[in-house]
């Protein structure tokens, strides 16, 4: 009997660490500036925003409405001090990651709270940039979040985009396409598949997601609907490396935030 609970023990315990494993969500800093981020905050799980790899220091936090949303850190926070000094740059801020949960709603005196339970938290860090700020919509929220953890790392950090060739199988002889086959802007003259088939007459090339997403993400770039190295490209591209990684799309979207309805467009064109 105590074997078959410890088996049982040790299979939770795997179990949990395999699902946790996979539950963090990556953004670099410039996803951050450009973009007001919302995070679930899920009952009973919580989210944690880890700084260690930007080499960034928190230094102040602030929750618009505290009511129903509280954190806590792994070091300390400068205290706001009611002379003119720098509260930022104070010796004391050393934390670097942010743990947040949702809390049975608080009704403070003189202190007014959001309609719809969203609020928002402000992040003042200081690093070797000099000082940052970070802010994110916070919604909480119920079931089991896509991921509990958001790692902030520096844009240097960014993967290169993932551009590979793109297998297509031939009843002669194996060859490859390679991406900058596909037209530019200053190259395209008519429709892109026939332009395709003008490269490769009468092949066939089937494309899995992440395929489908290089090309759909091209056709967009030729199109002049999406830029290369704008905010929306640089998502595509880390969603492309994910289901490389093996992910399902909804992970996918999760994890690199691209819109779900642009990656849907980007799939269904790179299909075509």
């Amino acid at each position: 009997m105590k074997k078959n609970l410890v088996l049982a023990a040790t299979l939770l315990l795997i179990n949990s660490h395999q699902v946790l494993a996979g539950s963090v969500r990556t953004v670099y800093s410039q996803d951050v500036d450009s973009n007001f981020l919302e995070l679930k905050i899920c009952q009973g799980y919580g989210l944690t925003i880890n700084l260690m790899p930007t080499g960034e220091v928190i230094k102040q936090v602030w929750i618009g409405d505290p009511s129903r949303i509280t954190f806590t850190s792994n070091g300390n926070l400068c205290q706001k001090s009611n002379d003119n000094s720098n509260d930022s740059n104070c010796s004391q801020g050393n934390a670097t990651v942010l743990f947040l949960r949702q809390i049975t709603p608080i009704k403070f005196a003189n202190l007014t709270s959001s309609s719809d339970g969203n609020t928002q938290i402000t992040i003042i860090t200081s690093g070797s940039e000099g000082q940052k700020q970070y802010q994110f919509k916070l919604v909480p929220a119920t079931g089991s979040p896509s991921y509990t953890s958001l790692v902030i790392k520096p844009d240097s950090a960014r993967p290169l985009p993932v551009v590979p060739p793109v297998a297509i199988k031939s009843e002669v002889a194996p060859t490859t396409l390679a991406l900058d086959r596909i037209p530019t802007p200053a190259t395209i003259r008519q429709p892109i598949a026939a332009t395709i088939n003008s490269i490769l007459p009468g092949r066939a090339f089937p494309r899995n997601d992440a395929n489908a997403l290089v090309y759909g993400l091209a056709i967009a770039h030729s199109n002049g609907q999406i830029q290369e190295g704008s905010i929306t490209w640089k998502k595509a591209q880390d969603a492309i490396k994910l289901l490389r990684q093996g992910k399902s799309k909804e992970e996918a979207i999760s994890r690199s935030g691209v819109k779900e309805e642009v990656f849907n467009q980007l799939i269904q064109w790179g299909q075509r």
